[in-house]
């Protein structure tokens, strides 16, 4: 089985290739409504569905993870933009994706 290196919540972990949202959340023991939100060079992604592999979604793509929860601060840009709101409210897909804030095209 695959395997490679990102980082979660501040913390390098190395993970299967088909590792789920629910099984990070499980492995950092985060809480059911801590959502996922992965950075992808110049994009974020949103992660809306719990059991699809993160391999199959932009989000696998992800070099940096956030557990993120509503009532949390803003802990960096990423987590504190207007997008985020329109994008956490956007569950018709397995994930949603947006440009990183202060990224020039």
């Amino acid at each position: 089985m695959e395997t490679r290196w990102a980082t979660v919540d501040g913390v390098s972990v190395e993970f299967p290739t088909d590792c789920t949202c629910s099984d990070l959340r499980d492995a950092f023991r985060k809480p059911s409504d801590a959502i996922l939100i992965a950075v992808t060079g110049d994009l974020v992604s949103v992660v809306h569905d719990e059991e699809t592999p993160l391999s199959e979604l932009v989000a696998g793509c992800a070099e940096t993870y956030y557990f993120w929860r509503d009532e949390e601060y803003a802990r960096n840009d990423v987590l504190d933009t207007a997008e985020l709101e329109a994008a956490l409210s956007d569950d018709d897909s397995a994930e949603s994706t947006f440009q990183r804030p202060g990224i020039d095209q």
